[in-house]
């Protein structure tokens, strides 16, 4: 853990401090007897082969399908039993899962979960609940898995909000967005599992492993395909990078750059996520213009400006043709647009523009001023800023570049107290029009 932020030290020491008391306290006091054992041994052996299976989320973090055992057996038994089943399924992890998993963990997942249980448990108790009625059973079944799913997101938040420097609520409604068909799977799975117990026992257990497993497959089928989307991204953008030399990591950079401007200005994270795919494609028509040109180190001639000027048009029609990216290609298309009205493919202007084709022009001209070129070397970061401020108001949205602005000083100004020094950059001009370009 050397390498962890400080902050994020003290807030383990915090959680793992308050599980601690909170498991001791209740496992210590509490009346152990053969039946209590028994149904530890058996919760605790599903529950562990449940956190050996885990699936990731996109912004960090992962689920599995021991919600369903942990609210169940918070149902079932006294607490002291089901915060020792929850620790050893934390603690003990097989497979791929538990190799991947260094002890600290290990300890903090076993501790946000008994953290999450015991606030579960709390509010049970206040509703002094009983288990008499199949009804009055699922209510309280509900209101224990809110509990437990809110207070588990947020933990979890604040823990990755900490190790990378992100808002804590960004990461909450990312996760809880990704998380939430698993949790509304696993509710009325984990509720069966109440009822098969208390009336079958351990035979019961074994009707629902399946389901179980079905369910944890199909959350892992439906995040692989994300994770397929992402790859077929990637695989357009090395297409083109395999053309353009030059340009070489360039999609990526303008990625980040356009992210880090819709954090700023709070866009929606469905909204993020489809700027970043847009800013992540925006040049991918450049395939379909020749190589010749694109790495062509003197002037270019009218033709050769016109074939240039088409890739956002082309990439508009491949974007078309990729089922998950329809809502991009309007704004691929208008990535080149000026704010003047003096851009291309269609001369629109102002905030008829796309503001995710506005967000992409300033972080893609600030990229084409901090990149090398075949046809032109470049100059500072801070010329680079000045180039931005000249040309807002005509070329880019101002009030974006402003942002735009800000953001970047900030992090130059982190990196050269880190490293001592300003990266150089370029800044890439079209002499015949006197405008910035990429």
């Amino acid at each position: 853990m050397e390498s962890i932020p400080s902050k994020f030290k003290l807030f383990f020491t915090l959680i793992t401090t308050s599980a601690a008391i909170v498991s001791g306290w209740n496992i210590i006091y509490m009346n152990w007897d053969t039946p209590q054992l028994i149904n530890l041994l058996v919760f605790g052996i599903l529950a562990i082969a449940s956190e050996s299976l885990p699936v990731a989320l996109p912004k960090g973090g992962y689920v599995t399908v021991s919600f369903a055992v942990f609210l169940s057996s918070l149902i079932l038994f006294p607490l002291g039993v089901t915060l020792a089943a929850t620790a050893l399924s934390a603690l003990i992890i097989f497979g791929k899962a538990g190799l991947e998993q260094p002890l600290y963990k290990r300890v903090f997942n076993a501790s946000q979960f008994i953290l999450s249980l015991a606030a579960a448990y709390g509010v049970m108790n206040c509703f002094n609940y009983s288990i008499k009625t199949d009804f009055k059973l699922l209510i309280l079944y509900l209101i224990a898995a809110a509990v437990y799913m809110v207070t588990n997101t947020t933990i979890v938040a604040i823990a990755l909000s900490m190790l990378s420097c992100k808002s804590p609520w960004s990461i909450w409604v990312s996760n809880l967005r990704w998380g939430l068909p698993n949790f509304m799977a696993l509710i009325p799975l984990g509720f069966l599992l109440v009822l098969l117990y208390k009336n079958w026992g351990a035979l019961g257990l074994c009707l629902l492993f399946i389901p179980l497993l079905a369910s944890r497959h199909s959350f892992q089928l439906y995040i692989d395909m994300r994770e397929n989307y992402l790859n077929t991204v990637e695989a357009l953008v090395q297409a083109l990078e395999a053309k353009d030399t030059y340009t070489s990591g360039h999609s990526e950079r303008v990625g980040k750059f356009a992210v880090s401007i819709a954090e700023e200005i709070k866009m929606s994270e469905d909204k993020i996520q489809s700027l970043k795919y847009a800013a992540v494609l925006h040049d991918v028509g450049k395939i379909g213009v020749s190589e010749i040109i694109l790495n062509k180190e003197g002037a270019l001639q009218e033709p050769e400006w016109e074939a240039i000027r088409s890739h956002p048009v082309i990439g508009q029609t491949i974007i078309k043709g990729i089922k998950f990216l329809f809502d991009i290609g309007d704004v691929v298309r208008h990535h080149h647009e000026r704010y003047d009205g003096r851009g291309y493919p269609d001369g629109i202007i102002g905030e008829e523009i796309p503001l995710e084709s506005r967000i992409i022009a300033v972080a893609d001209t600030y990229d084409a001023i901090t990149s090398d070129r075949s046809y032109r070397k470049g100059k500072t970061h801070d010329e680079a800023i000045a180039e931005l401020k000249r040309v807002a108001g005509t070329q880019l949205d101002s009030n974006l570049v402003e942002v735009f602005c800000k953001i970047v000083t900030i992090e130059m100004k982190v990196r050269t107290a880190s490293t001592g020094h300003i990266q150089t950059a370029v800044i890439c001009q079209d002499g015949t029009r006197g405008e910035v370009c990429s």
